[in-house]
């Protein structure tokens, strides 16, 4: 692989102003925000809703883990789960029709990872456990927030390995060789340092919108650990953003704004060409069509429960 290259998309991502920027207007979510009812209150036809608390990192607050099981019997293999972070917004969003209209006789078990909070997002929790630290390193600072650790990301990916991934198969069948991880944001830098520092743990990502350009591009030093040591075996990746997902400033011009997008969508396409000369690693990729950052996390949901169940995805990805 071509470090050189590599080293310059990151860098184009960077300079193109994704929304991988976060504090920016279209990357900020309202922190202030609760759940609301949701289908879990409600009741869904043919799912059942369990959930139980879990700890968090030290000092913070404690996770929430909702379950979303079809009902009936499993398959002899099991039931295809998909793992969806920030659970809390995943299940205040998530829409009836979504999993009605699948069709499929193999439904997802849905396990949406959240925080013991009403809030839709703990801003400072899923700050350190979305975002990975330098080697040998367990915090980091974001020079745009300070006052924010990061740096937890192997930490929580141990821990959904080691306590919750149990605890759901205690509930319901699950079929080892069709889990999915599924992440919006700095999620999706999760997603992704997940797939390159553990391949094995999921049998298929859905990075949206990820935060690429964290911390200096510290995504590198994962590219390069898993080009050293590729996963076992054939690993999808299906990796999307919006295409109007660029920082946009009070003296930015109609022009300036239109090369933005240019050079953003051109970082994004590079990145994925490089993720994808990884042996083994099957990239998927999709821009969508004038949406912003934000909007990414509510249009994505859809098409990944399609992915995780098998189904074919109802628009066309490169």
């Amino acid at each position: 692989m071509d470090r050189q290259r590599r080293h310059l998309s990151l860098g184009l991502l960077a300079a193109a102003g994704l929304l991988a920027i976060p504090g920016t207007a279209a990357a900020r979510p309202d922190m202030t925000r609760t759940m609301g009812t949701t289908v879990a209150d409600t009741g869904l036809a043919g799912y059942r809703f369990e959930s139980r608390a879990f700890a968090g990192a030290r000092g913070r607050r404690r996770h929430r883990v909702w379950l979303a099981i079809p009902e009936g019997t499993p398959p002899p293999v099991g039931f295809p789960a998909l793992y969806l972070l920030d659970g809390n917004a995943v299940l205040s969003r998530l829409r009836p029709e979504w999993l009605t209209t699948l069709g499929t006789d193999t439904p997802p078990v849905l396990v949406m990872i959240g925080y013991d909070t009403d809030l839709l997002f703990d801003g400072d929790a899923r700050h350190y456990d979305y975002t990975p630290a330098p080697r040998g390193q367990t915090s980091v600072r974001d020079a745009r927030r300070p006052q924010r650790e990061g740096g937890g990301a192997a930490a929580f990916i141990e821990r959904i390995e080691s306590a919750i991934t149990p605890w759901v198969a205690s509930r319901t069948q699950v079929d080892p060789n069709r889990k999915a991880l599924w992440g919006h944001s700095f999620g999706g830098l999760f997603t992704l340092f997940t797939l390159c520092t553990r391949p094995q743990a999921f049998h298929l990502y859905l990075p949206v919108s990820p935060s690429l350009g964290w911390a200096d591009n510290l995504l590198q030093q994962s590219l390069d650990h898993l080009a050293a040591q590729p996963p076992e075996r054939n690993t999808p990746v299906w990796l999307c953003r919006g295409d109007n997902e660029v920082r946009i400033t009070a003296e930015m011009d109609a022009e300036q704004l239109r090369q933005r997008k240019r050079q953003g969508n051109a970082a994004f396409n590079r990145f994925a060409d490089d993720l994808d000369r990884i042996s083994r690693v099957e990239v998927h990729r999709r821009l969508y069509s004038g949406l912003g950052h934000g909007d990414m996390f509510s249009a994505a949901l859809p098409e990944a429960l399609r992915i995780a169940s098998g189904l074919t995805p109802e628009r066309e990805w490169d």
